[in-house]
This record gives C-alpha cells, structure tokens and sequence, in this order.
C-alpha cells in the first residue's frame, strides 16, 4: 500500500494539473481568433506603414510594430494594448464578457498605443492615438455556437473519464487486496489518465481547426473604427537634446465591407489639425480621403489604394514648411500582408507619391513587422 501512494498522489496532481491546462488552452485559442493583426494607430497616424488605408479590426494582446523604410537600422516602433480587456474581461472564462452589455463590449474594443520614428533628415516624431470598434460583423467571442457543441461533447467524455478515475481509486482503498490486484488497479488508473490527457489533446486540437475555419470563412468582415492622436515633431537641437518643432491633433474613420469570400473595400476619411513652432514653417489643416481593395486569404493578401488629401498650406520641398504625417495630393500604393503565425504579420508595400496635377514626385518602399505579444 506504501508503494502505492506516490502513484495515487501523482495520479490526483496529473488530474487537475491536466484539467486546469486543457481549460487554459481552449480559451486561449478562442481569444486568438482576430482576423487580422492591423498596424497600430501610433503608426497609422505617422503614414510609416506600408497601407495608408489600415484594415479595422480589434486587437485582444499587447502587440509591438516595427516600420523600416531604408536598410539602415532605425529605432521605428509602436507599442499597443486594451486596457479595459485587460482590466475587466482577459480571463480564462468568458462568460464574464459574454454577458456584459453591448456598451462595455464596444469598450472593452478601447485601444491605446504610442510611437516613434526618425525621418532622413534625422528629425524625431512621436504620437500617442487611441481608437475604438464602432461595429464589427463578427465577433468570435460572442459566437455561443462556435465552441458550445464541442464543448459539451469533451465535457461529458471527461466526466465519464474522471467517474472511472474516482471508481478504480475507492476499489484501491478497499482492505485485503492482493499485490496483484493493487498492480492491476494501479495499471488501470495510468490508463484512465492517459486517456484524460489524449482527449484534452485531441479537445485542442479541434479548438484550433474550429478557430481556423471561423477565421478563414470570415477573414474580411465588415468592421468600422473611429480613432484619434496627436503627433509631435522634433528637431535634433543638439547631441543630447530635443526642440518640439511642431504639433499636430487628427481623427480618421476607418471602414472594411467584403467584397465576395476573396475580397475587401477599405476606406478612410481623416482631419488633421497642426501648428508650428518654427517661425519660418507654416500649420494648417489637412482632409484626406481614399479607398482600397484588397484580395486574398487570412495568410497572404494583396492591397492596392489610392488617397487624396487637401492641404490649406501645401508643404513645399526644401522649405521648413511643418508636414507631420507626410500626406501628399496623391498617394497611390499597393503591397500586401503575409501572416507568418498567429503571431506575427510581415507587411510590405510601394507608395507613390504625386504633387497637384498628377505631377509624379516619389516613390516610397515601406516594410513593417507586427507581432503579438502572447
């Protein structure tokens, strides 16, 4: 019976070990089942990504972007996080979220995020945004169809599993056993257990392949993000020091629709406020528009768009004249994202660039790097 022991004490520990990871798995592969991994909106106000047009979408992780626009290393980075999912609903059981009203739901959606780049001309910007989802066609979380069948199904093969496990453990405890009947108990009760784990394997896997087909059927919803920052521009003064050169306040919306299971029309509509600080640069006021379309699958799409934008005081080249998000009359870009994991998404992108009267004035490769910290 002392030989025993340790192996009924291991057998409990393995139980609820194995129970309380199987739990953790599931939810976590239902909490990552965004459609996409969008740039921040530190970056989208900064125009440093490869798409001005960004694809709405709610972020449940912290998540950090890097922007490269030459082969020369520059500390381009944004950092993003939902700090009301964080505080009130990140928890490895969802019914806290499922049951919350439809206004903590929208702001449980509320996104902060900070960036920092340096132009060519080693001149520092820095923004601070915050966004919101507006609307969104789906909402995985919400789904109580997506994991429920499986669910309940994995729930009664395990309280069958777990009836048997407590069955062989009484028949141990009871007096008189042989040796070789405590051995067969014994072996019988490794068995159970191994079975429990299998099927909290198999339990996850079906998690993912359910995750996998909900986000590739429905990978361009619809979605609509209403978001606002502020953009500050420096000046290198000297080794050790910055001058603010200027400032800048902005709002944009940003909207996705499908376009058949292959396809996406994005838009954007944006006003951006900016003042300077230099005596010889001027402010102004600049409204920007566009559309683009973009095709494809959750891991590999292309993008093609084109945005237009009104300047009350149009930055001239070469002058000091104050330009934040560096928005030209016409911009036209295409690229596309490749979704390497869950994880991460590698961006690239061409923008060409074109001053009033569709005079060509440059060309613009952007590559950036998102990745969610989970």
């Amino acid at each position: 019976m002392k030989r025993s022991r340790p192996l009924l004490i291991l057998a409990i520990s393995l139980f609820f070990t194995v129970d309380a990871l199987c739990q953790q798995a599931i939810q976590s592969v239902a909490k990552s089942t965004e459609f996409t991994i969008p740039v921040s909106p530190a970056f989208d106000l900064l125009a440093v990504s490869p798409s001005q047009i960004t694809r709405p979408n709610n972020i449940r992780e912290f998540k950090v972007d890097w922007s490269f626009r030459s082969w020369r290393l520059k500390p381009n980075i944004a950092i993003q996080a939902q700090p009301v999912w964080e505080l009130f609903y990140n928890r490895p059981d969802l019914s806290r979220y499922r049951k919350a009203s439809s206004f903590m739901k929208t702001l449980s959606t509320l996104d902060v995020s900070a960036g920092t780049i340096e132009d060519a001309d080693q001149s520092r910007r820095a923004s601070l945004a915050f966004k919101i989802n507006l609307f969104r066609q789906r909402d995985p979380l919400n789904d109580m169809r997506l994991f429920v069948g499986i669910d309940s199904s994995f729930r009664k093969r395990q309280d069958q599993l777990s009836s048997q496990i407590r069955d062989v453990k009484q028949q141990k405890k009871a007096p008189g056993l042989t040796s070789d009947q405590k051995l067969r108990l014994s072996l019988q009760s490794d068995s159970l257990m191994q079975l429990y784990d299998m099927e909290s394997r198999i339990q996850k896997e079906r998690i993912k392949d359910v995750a996998q087909t909900y986000v590739k059927s429905y990978w361009n919803a619809a979605h609509i993000d209403l978001a606002y920052g502020r953009v500050f521009s420096f000046n290198n003064a000297a080794l050790d020091s910055l001058s603010m050169k200027g400032q800048a306040s902005a709002v944009w919306l940003n909207g996705s629709a499908p376009l058949g299971k292959k396809a996406m029309l994005t838009g954007v509509v944006k006003y951006l406020q900016q003042s300077s600080l230099v005596s010889d640069a001027t402010g102004g006021d600049i409204w920007s528009g566009g559309l683009g379309i973009r095709y494809g699958s959750p891991k590999f799409n292309f993008f093609t768009e084109l945005v237009f934008s009104k300047f009350d005081n149009p930055p001239t080249v070469g002058s000091n004249t104050l330009n934040l998000t560096q928005a030209e009359q016409i911009s036209m870009a295409y690229g596309g994202d490749w979704r390497i994991n869950h994880n991460i998404l590698l961006s690239y992108g061409v923008r060409l660039d074109y001053a009033q009267g569709f005079r060509f004035k440059n060309i613009v490769p952007i590559a950036g790097v998102s990745c969610m910290m989970r």
